[in-house]
């Protein structure tokens, strides 16, 4: 082929070239891309940590103070409050209490003080689905009860659905004992007024 015949030959199929050349530069820009985005990039969330649509959101469930100095004598009251959040309107709760080595396992729902709904009988979420209450009668002192067994460790206290005992969430909590002795203590804090 002659130099003015392929001239002549590329000018007749311009627009084929130019696509041709678009193309191959697509497909270069392409291959430069990288495989996954950035990870602070919407996209980078796997699929399980995005809320599907009509999803309800996870039951929040906390105990303050979380580190606490166990009293040596009753104190009256003060105690611990439980807050939570994420039920459903008007859903009736109940709390457990766990601890010791076998797992003993304690329903405290009855003896809960301020935010305990007496006419019902029951632990109540409001409109909102949250509530606030108040644990005061679990601390009587070490010194007349060992509710506990001197075991000065990690509990855990769990939010289940009153009508269905399905386990909604856990708050740990963790005991520091009368000699303050153990390494947590050194952030423990007394038990707080509950009225």
């Amino acid at each position: 082929m002659s130099k003015e015949f392929t001239v002549t030959w590329l000018r007749s199929r311009r627009l084929l070239v130019s696509a041709a050349v678009l193309l191959l530069l697509a497909a270069v820009v392409m291959a430069l891309q990288p495989a996954f985005r950035a990870s602070g990039a919407p996209d980078a969330a796997s699929r399980a940590q995005m809320m599907e649509e009509g999803s309800k959101a996870s039951v929040v469930f906390e105990i303050h103070p979380t580190f606490i100095k166990y009293p040596e004598g009753r104190i009256r009251d003060h105690g611990v409050w439980f807050v939570g959040a994420g039920l459903q309107p008007e859903q009736e709760v109940k709390i457990r209490m766990v601890w010791g080595a076998a797992g003993i396992e304690n329903d405290i729902t009855s003896v809960l003080d301020v935010g305990f709904d007496e006419d019902l009988g029951g632990l109540f979420a409001n409109v909102h689905g949250a509530f606030v209450v108040a644990f005061e009668r679990g601390f009587r002192g070490a010194a007349s009860d060992f509710v506990f067994y001197g075991e000065w460790e990690a509990v855990s206290f769990r939010l289940h659905d009153a009508i269905t005992d399905e386990l909604l969430a856990v708050a740990p909590a963790v005991l520091c004992g009368p000699a303050l002795e153990e390494p947590w203590c050194n952030v423990s804090s007394e038990l707080v007024p509950i009225e």
